[in-house]
């Protein structure tokens, strides 16, 4: 099984080398880290790797490229996909580069330009559709950061709605158990017409009402949702398929997108780790 497993590994890490490899430092990178996994799955009896792919090459600075490889493996009995990040100047390879200035790690720009299929109607919550920027969120309604930051942001494009247009991707993180239904539920009620309901999930702060963290009543979040906004979704409606579709489709955006971690800003489609590009094109 194993044996099988590697070997299919070579052959997609060949058909990454022709996908995406521009030169021979891609070619030597891909190879080093290919051989470089493959001895770490054979020493690992908890691991087995199913495919090992190059989805992202970056530009850093004075030579150097960063590479971003996504792993489809399964760790002690668990299927998971995990980003694998690397860097080359073509003579050199390093797990990570720190800005001797900043003291950031170049990880933390390792994302991609976001495309066209970003920026639907369906996701636009605020601004205007036809304006020069555009802002991406992806957020988690119980994330205590995302409590703090998300409502003020977009307060302030609601606004000043000329200039940029905001679009919203709901993403629920694992951690918090009952944020899929607020999602749901908000889903839910901006289809009933409640006008800025993203914005009123954040500033009603669902996380004062609930323990973010333990809380596992799905039915008794919702009753808080009904109670704060008036309406009467009930969890029959929470577990329709469509709604969990939609609560898919934005969580496998955010992979696309190199998210795992909420909140989470693109302006103008790349990523804003400050997240406050933004205010300058406010009026």
């Amino acid at each position: 099984m194993r044996s099988s497993m590697l070997k299919s590994l070579t052959i997609i890490s060949l058909l990454s080398t022709s996908l995406f490899a521009d030169s021979q430092i891609d070619q030597k990178v891909i190879s080093f880290e290919t051989k470089k996994i493959k001895s770490l799955v054979k020493r690992n009896p908890a691991v087995e790797l199913y495919s090992m792919d190059m989805v992202l090459k970056k530009e850093i600075k004075e030579g150097w490229t960063g590479y971003a490889f996504n792993l489809d493996l399964e760790a002690n009995g668990k299927r998971v996909n995990q980003k694998h990040y690397v860097f080359s100047n073509g003579d050199m390879m390093a797990p990570d580069l720190i800005d001797m200035e900043t003291k950031r790690s170049y990880k933390d720009i390792m994302y991609p330009v976001l495309t066209k299929e970003f920026f639907t109607k369906e996701h636009l919550i605020a601004g205007n559709p036809n304006a020069k920027h555009t802002l991406v969120l992806f957020s988690d309604p119980l994330c205590p950061i995302c409590l703090d930051e998300v409502p003020f942001v977009m307060k302030k494009i609601i606004d000043n709605p000329d200039n940029i247009a905001l679009y919203y991707y709901h993403l629920p993180l694992d951690m918090h158990p009952t944020a899929k239904t607020l999602s749901k539920a908000s889903m839910i009620a901006r289809e009933q017409g409640i006008k800025n309901v993203d914005y009123k999930v954040y500033s009603k702060n669902f996380g004062n009402m609930i323990d973010a963290y333990r809380e596992t009543d799905h039915q008794k979040v919702l009753d808080l949702f009904n109670k704060e906004f008036g309406t009467n979704i009930t969890m029959a409606q929470i577990n329709e398929k469509k709604y969990e579709e939609k609560l898919k489709y934005d969580m496998d955006m955010a992979d696309k997108a190199f998210v795992n971690g909420t909140p989470t800003i693109f302006f103008d489609g790349e990523v804003d780790k400050r997240r406050d590009k933004y205010e300058k094109y406010l009026k």
